[in-house]
């Protein structure tokens, strides 16, 4: 009798782990999703400007970029070789506002520019 009630409190705690355990997975899984998101609404909205030549590394900017509860973008590092690029990437992501995504976010954008 005992064995079979700890059996059953052994399987019943193991059963609870692995719902906790998905439900982590499953949780990340939509936080990773929410950014990707994020991730392609502002690449969208950020159009290639004019001064653009041709395709040349130094055509790709990278940002550390902070998302708040209501959407705003703030900038925590950008780094590109191209001065000018840097500039314009700046004063687009000042001006945006995207999809919040219920808490505060940092990740890191990347987006490469090439002339069409």
């Amino acid at each position: 009798m005992k064995k079979t009630i700890t059996t059953t409190a052994l399987l019943s705690v193991l059963l609870l782990m692995s719902s906790f355990a998905l439900n982590t997975a499953n949780h990340r899984q939509i936080a990773k999703s929410a950014k990707e998101s994020v991730r392609r609404e502002i690449i969208r909205s950020i159009t290639c400007p004019d001064f653009i030549e041709g395709d040349n590394p130094a055509n790709q900017v990278k940002a550390v970029v902070e998302i708040d509860n209501d959407g705003n973008i703030s900038i925590d590092d950008i780094n590109s070789g191209n001065p000018r690029l840097i500039s314009y990437v700046k004063d687009q992501l000042q001006n945006m506002k995207v999809k919040s995504l219920g808490q505060t976010q940092k990740f890191v954008l990347v987006i490469n520019f090439k002339a069409a």
